[in-house]
């Protein structure tokens, strides 16, 4: 090795060790800082700051909420399996919300501002009423049993504030149940335990306990009373889900390419050195691919560490060309590096530039994984070009693998019968394939969801009437007034939806703080018609009522009250314009087609949000855009390797291109749909493929070189052969793609080799 070598492969230890010791300081930060939540994964608002925050707000109120419905189909033995559960759930690290409280805290928040709140039935009354029958409804609440407001009777003679409550009630299903609210459905009655969790949802270790906790407390609860039912719905049950299912294919992956990829080193290389050189080139890339994502991004997602898993098929590709050069081979070992190095060079640019494909997604989980895939191959070749040729053995003996594998050989591509006739029905059945090939755009390919969590979530949301967090308005305004006015507007046009059962309801800030113009003429007709009853009153009870306070209720003085505190996700306050905005949720969508109608009440300072929809077009757009950028891509590649190649560029491209055209056809016969990973899974192929036809044009008929394209594609077809069976839909089609497409440009990229001349004979190759 030259002096500037050696130097440079001293440094690039003493970058490895330094990274080694601050990684193995940085494990606990970095096993906390793993993230489960799945809207990490989508791409942030293209156009509306407001929209990214509406939505973080309602992450935010959601992440640490868990919600438990224990039924019986007696009250009784609801309340007793209940109070069982809430006892077995102690020692997690939940916070049991306190729900007879808060119902107090409600009334109290509201007290000193009820002459401003009158419920909609009772408006129409008062205004409409006559003497005589605001007498009626006052000596009916004289004589009831108990007041609904909490109030005596001489300060709301009309039960106004009761009624307003009640009204306030309806929208929830929910009814006290002595401490606890509870609701009965289809024969069962439930009681709810709702929890707020004291870490984060998205803390693995948090996740895990209250998962497990959960587990176990459910197997005692149906051990002492077998007919009772638990519901579950929280986002930390989804983490803790997630989070096991990433850490078991993360192992899956990792290990089955990790033994598949050695096993084919000892049975073609032989010997302890080479498995040995194997395991530190993909060490020091997984170390380096780990260390560069987690010092760019504050989280990292589970999925970025299952993808990064598949690396191992990728990285071990330029230590088993550099290997395969040795088998047999007397060259020296700096003149045979010099001879590898610029197919190395070429073949690594080609593979990280096709991952880096993925940066031009605007999905941050696609961002990382293509950081750590790229950063990894950067690192694997770094190893290869500075370390081995001072630590790989200088000769290899010829296994018998070896040479079987050796002495294979492709046909070159000629024009004889049988050769013309097999590229005919492959392009028949292409052809086939590519016109019955189909898009899918749909979002929640990205996500993998628990088909047993996912219907208790549902069932929860449909008996408690929870709204969706990723379907809902965002109304604007100059004014928290204007906001509120606009808001009870777009409420009267829900109201309408939800008549003709499109929709089952709707949550708005207006619901519980009413416009200031209708509290100030709910306090005008309440007084009006309060002063004409007073003096019957007078004359029957002997009292006068006194006016209710008529402080108006605004949306800070609600937001500052405890139980205020529990709907901020309804209000985003100012933002940077200097406007202020609210949030609309809607309850229980009908159908897809609700959701035009949905659209169509959007107009001005009113917009419809469509999370799912909105990032299904958008990955449709990138979509469209990326099939463009493949075709840049091979337009970048052949003024790459013009320089070198020459007229015979044609011998290093087609086999990637084939390979992705006769994937695609094979997609489409078998009824996979096109997406925006299966492009990405191209860019891939056009990669590694590129690498196989570099080596098969320098080196075209030299027997190792075929070695060593042979165990390359055999590692990276299991590695993401592996990843087609991922439970995340998205990684599976990229996994399927790029096994396919690699299979395809290792089995065509010999038939495309260039015959051998001079400058491409090995002295003393037995091959």
């Amino acid at each position: 090795m030259s002096k500037a070598m050696r130097a440079s492969a001293l440094v690039w230890l003493l970058l490895v060790l330094a990274v080694a010791g601050w990684a193995a300081a940085a494990w606990p930060d970095w096993q906390a800082r793993i993230d489960m939540d799945l809207f990490a994964l989508l791409p942030h608002d293209e156009r509306d700051a407001r929209a990214e925050a509406a939505l973080q707000a309602l992450a935010r109120q959601g992440e640490r909420q868990l919600v438990l419905l224990v039924g019986h189909r007696e009250p009784a033995e609801a309340r007793r399996a209940a109070a069982l559960l809430a006892e077995r759930l102690q020692p997690l690290p939940l916070r049991a919300q306190a729900q007879g409280a808060a119902l107090d805290a409600l009334r109290a928040a509201y007290l000193p501002h009820r002459a401003g709140l009158v419920s909609r039935a009772d408006r129409s009354w008062l205004a409409d009423a006559d003497d005589t029958a605001l007498l009626a409804r006052a000596r009916a609440e004289a004589f009831a049993p108990f007041s609904a407001s909490g109030l005596a009777w001489r300060d709301d003679p009309l039960g106004l504030f009761g009624r307003w409550l009640a009204e306030l009630a309806g929208a929830s299903p929910l009814r006290p149940d002595g401490e606890q609210l509870a609701l009965t459905a289809a024969g069962r009655h439930y009681v709810l335990l709702a929890y707020t969790l004291q870490g984060s949802a998205f803390s693995l270790a948090d996740a895990q306990q209250v998962a497990d906790g959960l587990a176990r407390a459910q197997t005692a609860l149906h051990a002492t009373v077998p007919q009772a039912q638990v519901l579950r719905a929280g986002v930390v049950l989804h983490a803790a889900k997630a989070a096991e299912q990433a850490r078991r294919e993360v192992s899956a992956i990792g290990t089955g390419s990790l033994v598949g990829a050695l096993a084919l080193v000892v049975l073609v290389f032989g010997g302890a050195r080479p498995l040995a050189l194997m395991l530190l080139t993909l060490g020091v890339a997984t170390l380096c691919a780990m260390a560069l994502v987690f010092a760019c991004y504050p989280r990292v997602h589970a999925l970025t560490l299952v993808f990064g898993a598949t690396l191992i098929g990728v990285a071990v590709d330029y230590g088993l060309h550099a290997l395969a050069a040795g088998i047999e081979d007397d060259t020296p070992v700096p003149l045979r590096y010099r001879r590898l190095a610029p197919g190395l060079f070429l073949a690594m640019i080609t593979t990280a530039l096709a991952y880096g494909g993925l940066l031009l997604t605007p999905f941050p989980g696609l961002a990382q994984m293509a950081l750590f895939a790229g950063g990894g191959i950067v690192a694997a070749w770094l190893t290869v070009v500075l370390w081995f040729p001072a630590i790989a053995p200088r000769r290899l003996r010829a296994t018998r693998a070896a040479r079987w594998l050796g002495h294979r050989r492709w046909p070159r591509w000629h024009t004889q019968p049988a050769t013309l006739a097999i590229a005919l029905l492959a392009a028949v059945l292409c052809t086939a394939g590519l016109a019955r090939l189909q898009a899918e755009d749909n979002v929640r390919a990205l996500t993998a969801t628990d088909a047993g969590l996912l219907r208790e979530h549902q069932a929860v949301a449909g008996l408690l009437g929870l709204p969706s967090p990723a379907q809902l308005f965002i109304v604007s305004g100059d004014t928290p007034e204007a906001v509120l006015a606009r808001t009870a507007r777009l409420g009267e046009r829900l109201d309408a939806l939800t008549r003709t059962g499109q929709l089952t309801g709707y949550d708005a800030l207006t619901r519980w703080v009413p416009p200031p113009a209708r509290q100030q003429a709910d306090v005008a007709l309440q007084a009006r018609r309060l002063a004409a009853l007073a003096p019957a009153l007078r004359t029957e009870f002997g009292i006068a009522p006194p006016g209710a306070p008529a402080t108006p209720l605004t949306v800070a003085g609600w937001l500052a009250q405890p139980a205020g505190a529990m709907l901020s996700h309804l209000w985003l306050g100012r933002g940077t314009d200097g406007r202020y905005a609210g949030v609309v949720l809607v309850k229980g969508i009908a159908g897809a087609d609700t959701l035009p109608a949905l659209a169509a009440l959007a107009g001005p300072d009113v917009r419809w949000l469509d999370k799912p929809a909105e990032v299904s077009q958008l990955m449709g757009r990138y979509r469209v855009l990326l099939g463009w950028v493949l075709a840049a891509a091979y337009l970048a590649c052949a003024l790459a390797l013009l320089p070198r190649y020459g007229r015979a560029t044609w011998r290093v491209l087609l086999p990637p291109a084939l390979a992705s055209a006769a994937t695609l056809g094979l997609l489409g016969l078998a009824g996979e749909p096109v997406q925006l990973l299966t492009l990405l899974a191209l860019l891939l192929v056009l990669g590694v493929g590129v690498d196989y036809g570099i080596f098969h044009a320098e080196h075209p008929e030299d027997g190792r070189m075929q070695i060593a394209t042979t165990l390359s594609a055999a590692s990276t077809m299991l590695s993401f052969g592996l990843l087609a069976f991922s439970h995340t839909p998205a990684l599976a089609a990229f996994g399927l793609a790029t096994l396919l497409g690699v299979a395809l440009a290792w089995l065509i990229a010999p038939w495309c080799r260039a015959p051998a001349g001079p400058a491409h004979h090995v002295e003393g190759a037995p091959w």
